[in-house]
């Protein structure tokens, strides 16, 4: 017990965090399937804009927090958090991008 007393309490943000190759991933994934969506309908990637700003606002929320902010800093580096921050505006522009180029054409 007097083991887990010492420990800070911030020890082990690196685990509850996306790694950076699955983030990237997520970004493919979303992207291929906007295309795929947009290909059908104009507004169907609209449909994935929702859970993916959902993933985002939770994984920016944990970069933001006085105490997970700066434990994630400290484990994973800067590099990281840039990373994170690309593949999310990318998760979010993507899916947008591809219903703007559907939405303006004439069939």
């Amino acid at each position: 017990m007097a083991l887990l007393s010492t420990m800070p309490a911030a020890a082990g943000i690196a685990e509850r965090e996306p790694p950076s190759a699955e983030l990237w991933i997520f970004v493919i994934g979303i992207a291929a399937l906007s295309w795929v969506m947009a290909c059908r309908r104009w507004w169907l990637p609209l449909t994935v804009w929702l859970p993916a700003a959902l993933f985002i606002s939770g994984l920016v929320a944990d970069f933001a927090d006085p105490v997970i902010g700066p434990a994630v800093r400290e484990e994973l580096g800067l590099a990281y958090i840039f990373q994170a921050d690309l593949a999310g505006a990318l998760m979010l522009v993507v899916p947008l991008m591809f219903a703007n180029i559907r939405f303006g054409r004439k069939e």
